[in-house]
């Protein structure tokens, strides 16, 4: 059994919900409130002020079938004078339907219900028109007994100031309350947006502003971001420091045995310092992760013949494709670390597949850039790990060279989360291997 759910129908925003909270009180109030008073209001002043014109109208129509022909018109004169009504005797009515009325006026329901029931052979009700409510009956000689009488007599004078008083009300409540509204969320989506560019490796300026709450939430930010920061800069610092400070030994032992016999066991060294050398320059490149260039605006095909053009040495193997509506739709990135992410993942598919393919495409607020090869792949339940600093993976591929210490995918994946993106990793359904996918916000 399907249950109904509420939640996907509330607008998703905070501001909308809060609206939504205050409002929704007020209309449902003002909704009972204005049933009532048409309930109450309407139908009882309606029905005592239509059964006196009622008596009135039975009155003229008892008197006027009982008076003689010739004296039929002095009366209908005297009645017009002593009931302030209009008669008149017309020999057809021109509408056919029972009724006319509009359809917001409320107090015409209770009012045709009344003439209905107390009017004898009552044919036509016409509340259209303006201030006067025309009336027809039916006479024996098959001609008709015209009323024409004011509204005022049947219903309440302007029955619907009320309804226009609450419903005027209500509009204005609803624009002070929304002006108040968005001065209170504001500094929530100052806190939002300066988390948002934190995560993607910029430092914006910011004060707590507005609500205590609001201030506090924003004060552990701010404290957070200072750790947080302290801890990125020490992390780089020691690596850094530890792979430049290797390089100067290193450097005296590849010396030294540059010096010695060329022979096997020397061959052997040297191919070991070579290694470990690259592993240094792997740690110097996760080491600088952090440092990050400057956001910069640039054209999708711009963007793309950068990518394109900074791997010509692998002109034969890849194959480029652009999906794009808007070839000169600005995006905000950073072109050299995305190059660089970039580099890592054909490199890689590079190093197991012979055939790669590179897409990029378009999307309404995402940019999408997918790199697929013909290797063997990744295993699904390794997927989590081959992100992981350090991690290599046996039996497999992975996105450094070899004999890397495993943080190829993981610079990958920190530069594309600068960017506030995220890469995955799945099998290509084309090639049959590895399918990097990185998705960008536009």
């Amino acid at each position: 059994m399907k249950y109904f759910k509420l939640k996907k129908y509330l607008p998703r925003s905070f501001f909308g919900r809060t609206l939504l909270i205050i409002i929704l009180p007020i209309i449902v109030l003002e909704a009972i409130v204005g049933f009532a008073f048409i309930q109450r209001y309407f139908e009882q002043v309606t029905n005592q002020l239509a059964k006196s014109t009622v008596l009135q109208m039975n009155y003229v129509l008892d008197r006027y079938e009982n008076t003689n022909s010739d004296a039929k018109e002095f009366f209908l004169k005297e009645m017009e004078k002593k009931f302030d009504i209009k008669l008149t005797i017309v020999p057809e009515k021109s509408n056919i339907d029972f009724f006319q009325k509009h359809p917001y006026d409320f107090s015409g329901i209770t009012l045709i219900k009344i003439l209905k029931n107390d009017v004898p052979s009552i044919e036509h009700i016409d509340l259209k028109s303006n201030g006067v409510v025309t009336i027809f009956t039916s006479l024996p000689n098959k001609s008709y007994f015209k009323f024409e009488i004011e509204r005022e007599r049947f219903t309440a004078s302007n029955p619907h100031q009320l309804l226009v008083l609450m419903v005027l009300l209500t509009i204005i409540l609803g624009f002070l309350l929304l002006m108040v509204l968005r001065n209170q969320i504001k500094p929530i989506k100052t806190l939002a947006s300066v988390a948002e560019a934190f995560g993607k490796g910029q430092s914006v300026s910011y004060k707590p502003t507005g609500s205590i709450e609001i201030r506090k939430a924003g004060s552990a930010f701010l404290e957070m971001r200072k750790r947080l920061e302290r801890q990125i800069e020490q992390r780089t610092q020691m690596l850094s420091g530890v792979s430049h400070d290797l390089r100067t030994p290193l450097t005296r032992l590849k010396l030294a045995l540059a010096l010695k016999e060329d022979d096997i066991e020397t061959k052997e060294m040297l191919k070991d310092i070579l290694v470990m050398q690259n592993i240094l320059d792997e740690f110097l490149e996760f080491s600088k992760n952090q440092k990050t260039e400057k956001v910069k605006e640039i054209s999708l095909i711009d963007l793309y013949e950068f990518l394109k053009n900074n791997n010509k040495n692998l002109k034969e193997t890849l194959i480029w494709q652009l999906s794009s509506k808007n070839h000169e739709r600005k995006v905000h990135l950073r072109p050299n670390n995305l190059l660089r992410a970039l580099s890592n993942l054909i490199e890689n598919a590079v190093f197991y597949g012979s055939q790669i393919k590179i897409s990029v495409i378009e999307k309404k607020t995402r940019l999408l850039i997918h790199i697929e090869d013909d290797g063997p792949g990744i295993p699904p339940e390794k997927v989590k790990d081959a992100v992981k600093p350090f991690v290599r993976l046996d039996n497999s591929r992975n996105l450094n060279k070899p004999h890397g210490v495993g943080l190829g995918l993981s610079i990958a994946s920190d530069l594309i989360k600068i960017h506030g993106g995220n890469l995955n990793l799945k099998k290509s359904q084309d090639l049959g291997g590895l399918k990097a996918s990185l998705t960008l916000p536009l």
